[in-house]
């Protein structure tokens, strides 16, 4: 989609068209900056980098948080090896808002204010304090459809300076929930007669992003994630942070008999969330059908956490890992991140497609 600062950096996107400028996604997490690099070539992505690097507990480092996430996205900077260090970036969470909009048939050139008008209506941020993005889907005789997305000013402005203080240009700015949905699209055809379903796993949000038929997004991030369910399981059982992460996330093929009880409680509220937001879209979407549920994120590298929720939500389910499916020139040790973390990595590798 049209990203938010995009009239801040015009000039680079039109040179884009013309001259092979490199750069990568860079995923900002709670608890892990991310980042991919790669290159189109005959429309198909050829993924040529990969690095995450985990921020240390606040607490912990003694440095305030905005330093502890510079010192993470230099690092990724560092290791991805641009010879400018442009970035495309993206927001979630209640500081930004996906919305859908159809209009009557009006001039093309009447569109934006139409969006900004409908964006004050129905965007919980006041109009001076956010920046609007929109994109046409499609265009007939009975009028305009398509989606739009309002993002908080300061926490556009606040990724921005954090990427500047690590050395790097922010060349876009996107949604978290569609560029992990770009990605999904890119590497699996959809199926006919089917919304495209992707639930991304974050530590801080739960992002389930739907694409029907119609090509206009559904997003909603859900605010219990992984940080609520780690420390609900260790409120139960009085383990520490280190056993319930190794339990969850480690190799073993068992997981520790009073963390697998405890995620049951732990993840109840997680499985409720999302199959209500599967009802609600469905019910909104006469005549969609959701199969099949990607998991895509952090948590979803989790075996256990994943299984619960394909017995909970009675889909079929698949953790996406895009490197699965994209080509890979990378040097071994990022070939065996991407492969082995690859789900992480979503959000970044949507971030490092978007060309416009």
């Amino acid at each position: 989609m049209l990203a938010a600062l995009k009239h801040q950096y015009q000039n680079l996107l039109e040179r884009l068209e013309v001259n092979p400028i490199e750069w990568a996604g860079l995923d900002i997490g709670s608890s892990f900056i991310k980042l991919v690099k790669g290159s189109w070539r005959n429309r198909k992505f050829t993924a040529t980098g990969a690095c995450q690097f985990e921020q240390p507990c606040q607490q912990n480092s003694g440095q305030t948080e905005e330093t502890v996430t510079v010192q993470a996205i230099s690092r990724c900077l560092n290791s991805a090896g641009l010879k400018i260090p442009y970035v495309v970036c993206a927001q979630s969470g209640p500081e930004v808002v996906t919305r859908p909009f159809r209009f009557p048939l009006i001039p093309q050139e009447s569109i934006r204010n139409a969006v900004e008008l409908e964006a004050q209506q129905m965007s919980p941020f006041e109009a001076d304090q956010s920046i609007v993005a929109f994109q046409t889907v499609r265009s007939t005789a009975e009028g305009h459809q398509g989606f739009l997305t309002a993002a908080m000013q300061d926490a556009v402005e606040r990724t921005v300076r954090l990427v500047h203080r690590a050395g790097g240009k922010v060349m876009l700015m996107d949604v978290e929930g569609l560029a992990a949905m770009n990605c999904l699209c890119h590497c699996i055809p959809q199926e006919e007669q089917t919304c495209r379903t992707l639930v991304h796993l974050g530590n801080r949000f739960i992002t389930v992003t739907i694409l029907g038929e119609n090509g206009i997004p559904f997003i909603r991030d859900l605010t219990y994630a992984g940080s609520n369910i780690a420390a609900s399981i260790q409120q139960q059982t009085g383990l520490n942070e280190g056993i319930i992460r190794q339990s969850l996330f480690g190799q073993e093929e068992s997981v520790l008999p009073a963390v697998a009880t405890a995620m049951k409680t732990a993840c109840a509220r997680c499985l409720a969330d999302i199959t209500d937001t599967l009802r609600y879209y469905l019910a909104q979407n006469s005549g969609s059908e959701a199969k099949k549920v990607y998991l895509s994120g952090g948590w979803a590298l989790s075996r256990p956490f994943t299984e619960l929720l394909a017995d909970g939500l009675g889909l079929e389910v698949e953790v996406f890992n895009p490197f699965h499916f994209l080509n890979i020139q990378a040097p071994p040790p990022q070939e065996a991140l991407m492969k082995l973390a690859g789900p992480a990595l979503t959000v970044a590798a949507g971030l490092a497609m978007r060309t416009c």
